[in-house]
């Protein structure tokens, strides 16, 4: 059985119980208050013709009795109405002739009736028998009278059909509202196991969700985030593995590339201790070697920056130290100008983690300058949760399309470099709890660093 199947059947059984239990006891219901209804008539008569017939009884006048029972056999449904002696004998069945007049009528009923002194009632097959005494200060005759049951049992029998039709339809009603609603609530599942089975096969797009049911459309929907996480997820443990190879393999070659560069930068000292004219007269050329010994050297510590992960040693550190140590790290050109904000604070962080950000954003803000006017604006505020520090230059920005790839490994916009400064950023950042991000201005880019507050001593 499938499951829009045993939704209906959980839906229409209830329902099917329901109106059968009600049909029932209304049908119970009906019948008894028309069978007593005719009772109550039957009494009713029989009061009331005993009370008429006394004084013709009394005086034995046969013909007004006659007259009381005619019109009484007027009435629908009686059948028969008999006066009788008190013993038993016929006075009277209505008819001008009486030719039954003083016969015995052997009747069980009747039997019964003559030796009681009240009213009584019998119902056979589809008759009711009623008698009661007629009294004058004693019995003076007994009124017996039959009433068919046909008319009564018909509107029963109609009753109990309506309300198997009323029931019928309400559970054909309810049949049909049980379908639409196993179909709407299983149609959604089976979606949902269609949304599944897409996800498990990496379909990621246009998940089907039009459900009315907002608890599956939400359920649908983290599927799909959840899939979306986990396909992420994979990229990243696949990124991540080629990093972990790339690192090593870049470990290695920038260890031995650091000798080397090492010797040619002493090799340049030592020639400007000991051959200044040499050095005057090639100036350019040894200008030209040691910012390209200064380049290189850059270049591996950004990439041992990203490989050599250290977490960071935190401690209280003025904001003011952390941008004085980094901007000696530089010989700023004629052409960029510097503003360091006279807010000061304690940041809670790893001094030289901190500062190697610092020196790496503001080493970017001046590639980005060129060679044009420029200004770097270095600002820090306290806010409630977090100390903010932003960088800002007025250089030539960041490609739209580019801005959320800028952190990504080996992304770069430079024409030199190796795509890892700003992702050691980020990682040094994160493992301070923080978060840094860029905003592209007018003119130029701002980079906004948020660390946690410093701890109070």
């Amino acid at each position: 059985m499938n499951l829009n199947s045993k939704l209906v059947l959980i839906a229409i059984i209830p329902v099917l119980i329901a109106t059968s239990l009600t049909s029932i006891i209304i049908a119970e219901f009906t019948s008894r208050d028309l069978f007593d209804s005719t009772i109550s008539k039957i009494k009713a008569l029989c009061d009331l013709t005993e009370s008429e017939m006394r004084n013709p009884m009394n005086n034995l006048d046969i013909d007004e009795l006659n007259e009381i029972i005619d019109n009484l056999e007027k009435e629908k449904n009686i059948l028969q109405v008999l006066v009788l002696f008190p013993d038993g004998r016929l006075f009277t069945d209505g008819t001008d002739d009486d030719y039954n007049f003083g016969k015995v009528i052997e009747d069980e009923f009747i039997q019964t009736s003559i030796l009681e002194d009240k009213e009584m009632l019998l119902v056979e097959d589809d008759v009711i028998y009623a008698s009661k005494p007629i009294m004058l200060n004693e019995k003076i005759g007994i009124l017996v009278m039959e009433y068919s049951t046909q008319e009564i049992n018909s509107r029963i029998q109609n009753s109990i059909t309506s309300i198997i039709l009323t029931a019928i339809i309400i559970l054909g009603i309810s049949a049909v509202i049980a379908i639409q609603l196993g179909r709407s609530i299983s149609r959604p599942i089976l979606e949902l196991r269609e949304n599944i089975f897409r996800v498990s096969d990496g379909n990621l797009k246009n998940p089907q969700i039009f459900s009315n049911i907002s608890e599956i459309d939400q359920l649908s929907k983290q599927i799909f985030e959840m899939g979306e996480k986990l396909e992420k997820y994979q990229k990243e443990m696949i990124k991540t593995e080629r990093l972990a190879a790339i690192g090593e393999l870049s470990s290695r070659i920038t260890h031995d590339l650091r000798n080397p560069l090492n010797s040619l930068k002493m090799a340049i000292d030592i020639l400007k201790s000991k051959k200044p004219e040499m050095i005057k007269e090639n100036q350019e050329y040894f200008d030209m070697m040691q910012h390209s010994i200064e380049r290189m050297n850059h270049q591996i510590d950004e990439v041992l920056g990203f490989i050599k992960k250290h977490p960071p040693k935190r401690e209280n550190v003025k904001f003011s130290e952390i941008i004085s140590n980094s901007l000696k790290s530089f010989q700023f050109p004629k052409n960029i100008k510097i503003s360091v904000s006279e807010n000061d604070g304690m940041l809670w962080c790893d001094k030289n983690q901190i500062q190697n950000v610092i020196v790496n954003l503001i080493s970017n803000s001046i590639h980005a300058i060129g060679k044009k006017e420029g200004k770097i604006i270095i600002n820090f505020q306290e806010e409630k949760k977090f100390d903010k520090i932003t960088v800002e230059d007025n250089g030539e920005g960041i490609p739209d399309d580019s801005l959320e790839a800028i952190f990504e490994p080996l992304f770069t916009t430079k024409q030199t470099g190796t795509g890892l400064g700003l992702v050691s950023c980020k990682n040094t950042v994160e493992a301070h709890n923080g978060e840094i991000s860029a905003k592209n201005l007018p003119t130029g880019v701002i980079f906004t660093i948020l660390l946690p507050k410093a701890k109070v001593k």
